[in-house]
């Protein structure tokens, strides 16, 4: 065959042959049909960058910080100078040397992804370069894909590109290479495994591969374009295909849910690539829904008014929010709107991972509670599983909890009001005795994030760029510093502190976040309320309640510990373990939330 290749190549005119016409090149299957058969795939044209002005390559797509930015680079201009034909022979000689410099052993994501770049740019350097040197290459990356499962230390992004990607690449530019269709029939099993094991029946993926979604999510929507396009130029059958096609197709509404402000997704970092128009318009392709689309609009701000976001978003009946059990994480937004306040959450393995932003980030980093009984490390290697959640028009809630050493155990409250942009952290900690408690629970500062204290009370604000975006009230805490505690709440080099001290069976642990930048300049003021049972005050480690003032707003919160009862706060008479509520302006309270 790559004789017979070789003298259909050397029989085409050499001179005014333009970039253009090679990839429309139209392969005569009856000569060079191999085991695949029909015509190659242009992938410039089918990953929408044939009339696309952007200088990234579609291999560069939601790219996260594991590869390093000379490589992003150098993919990016090998794709550029191919499509207006500029230094072609340059292109030539790195593209080669990165193919054939690899190993597969190595364990450099950077040097993955060039050889990735180069088998997208192969096809283009047909008669541009000795036919025996792509030839050789061709070989190099047919050897490479095989090469790469002995490689047990390989990151899931780099298998994902070298053992699934880079044969689709292949076969899809060259269908007249020998073994073209088993070689893709194996790629498309692997990456039908892939997906099963890492996203859930509703293509959200699991904790383990969050921070490698974004490349991830962006090679699976190029490989399955390109299984399409196979199937529609006969190099591949019409029965051959995903098994998980129905996941990919919810995976593009949650790649939506997790578009941040600044067009990376939740748990990337802020050096990570954005979503580009380009990955988005391929996105959609994957999803029959037309749902997506208009939600997408809303995740990009393009909708004209913000009151038809909210409308038209409400009128869709679908949550911005979601919880995965199966992967331990979650997200929670208060609406599809760009801007929306959103927590993103990894509580796997027993630990808590945060990411809350309004805009710009706020949080992120661990914040799994230290507690102390006696003066010792209360240990717990058990995990956190969901014990309740609620979501409606106006609140969002999600509630962890946690075994503890010695019967104790530790429950994490998230509420987010969809409606006023607060939400509120707590954790309670329950014990099955009487000790000397301590608890410190330290949220770390999103980049360029910094503290700033209040001279006289215990608020803190977090400021980026010297302009506040939230203010956080730390509820157990008396307002003003004069008052006699054994908590505090500290700003530390990178993070706030939160620590409270007790003797007692419990205690509660709450963080007020106030995320409205304008609102948290105005008044406020906050202050424990008393918990009464059968005419006795109530002690902290049975129950704490707690009232929250924000300029023209209010609302109050309770919370049981070791035992419920018909106990009385605020006016308020309640038998249950939580109870969320909020004045009116007629003076009038309004339960929104209540646990029994």
């Amino acid at each position: 065959m790559a004789k017979k290749f070789e003298e259909k190549l050397e029989s085409r005119p050499t001179e005014g042959v333009s970039v253009d016409s090679l990839r429309d090149l139209d392969w005569e299957c009856s000569e060079f049909s191999g085991s695949g058969g029909g015509r190659s795939v242009s992938l410039v044209r089918l990953l929408g960058c044939f009339d696309s002005s952007s200088p990234e390559s579609p291999c560069s797509w939601l790219l996260n910080n594991k590869t390093k930015t000379v490589a992003i680079d150098a993919g990016d201009r090998w794709h550029v100078n191919l499509k207006s034909q500029f230094k072609v022979a340059q292109v030539a000689s790195e593209v080669f040397r990165a193919i054939e410099e690899y190993s597969v052993n190595s364990e450099c994501v950077s040097e993955a992804y060039l050889v990735l770049a180069a088998s997208h740019s192969v096809r283009s350097l047909v008669e541009r370069s000795d036919f025996a040197q792509w030839q050789s290459s061709l070989n190099r990356l047919f050897d490479i894909s095989k090469g790469i499962e002995g490689n047990a230390k390989i990151s899931m992004e780099a298998y994902q590109w070298l053992a699934i990607e880079l044969p689709l690449v292949v076969c899809c530019q060259f269908p007249e290479w020998d073994g073209c269709q088993a070689w893709a029939q194996e790629a498309i099993q692997k990456m039908s495994l892939s997906i099963s094991e890492l996203l859930d029946h509703d293509g959200w993926p699991t904790t383990r591969c969050l921070p490698s979604f974004g490349p991830l999510a962006a090679s699976w929507v190029r490989c399955q374009l390109m299984v399409g396009a196979m199937k529609d130029c006969s190099i591949l059958t019409p029965d051959t295909g995903l098994d998980v096609v129905s996941q990919l197709e919810w995976m593009v509404r949650q790649v939506l849910r997790m578009i941040r402000f600044d067009g990376r997704l939740v748990f990337s970092s802020n050096h990570s690539s954005v979503a580009s128009e380009d990955f988005l318009r391929c996105l959609l392709k994957l999803s029959s829904d037309q749902d997506d689309r208009v939600l997408l609009t809303h995740a990009l701000g393009k909708s004209k008014k913000k009151s038809e976001q909210a409308v038209s978003a409400k009128a869709l009946g679908v949550d911005a929010s979601n919880v995965s059990e199966w992967s331990e994480s979650a997200l929670m937004r208060s609406n599809w709107n760009r801007n929306s306040p959103r927590l993103a959450l990894d509580f796997s393995n027993g630990k808590i991972f945060s990411e809350l932003s309004r805009k710009r980030g706020l949080i992120c980093g661990e914040t799994t509670p230290e507690i102390l009984v006696d003066g010792e490390p209360l240990i717990s290697r058990g995990s956190f599983e969901i014990s309740c959640t609620q979501s409606d028009e106006m609140i969002e809630y999600l509630e962890l909890e946690k075994k503890l050493g010695d019967g104790g155990k530790l429950t994490r409250q998230y509420l987010l009001s969809r409606v006023d942009r607060f939400i509120l952290v707590a954790d309670a900690v329950v014990l099955p005795e009487k000790a000397d408690l301590s608890y410190s629970c330290s949220l770390p500062f999103a980049e360029e994030i910094e503290g700033l204290r209040e001279s006289e009370t215990t608020e803190v604000y977090l400021l980026r760029k010297g302009r506040i975006r939230s203010l956080v009230l730390p509820l157990a805490l008396p307002e003003w510093k004069v008052a006699r505690t054994k908590h505090s709440f500290e700003i530390t080099e990178d993070a706030i502190e939160l620590t409270q001290n007790c003797v007692g069976s419990g205690l509660y642990a709450p963080l007020f976040f106030d995320l409205d930048p304008k609102r948290s300049c105005k008044k406020r003021t906050w202050r424990l309320l008393t918990v009464a049972e059968n005419l006795n005050r109530v002690g902290g480690d049975q129950g704490a309640a707690f009232r929250v003032h924000l300029d023209k707003q209010q609302w109050f919160f309770y919370r049981s510990l070791a035992s419920k009862g018909n106990r009385t706060f605020f006016g308020e008479n309640f038998t249950g373990e939580f109870l969320f509520s909020q004045f009116s302006k007629n003076g009038s309270v309004k339960r929104l939330m209540e646990i029994e």
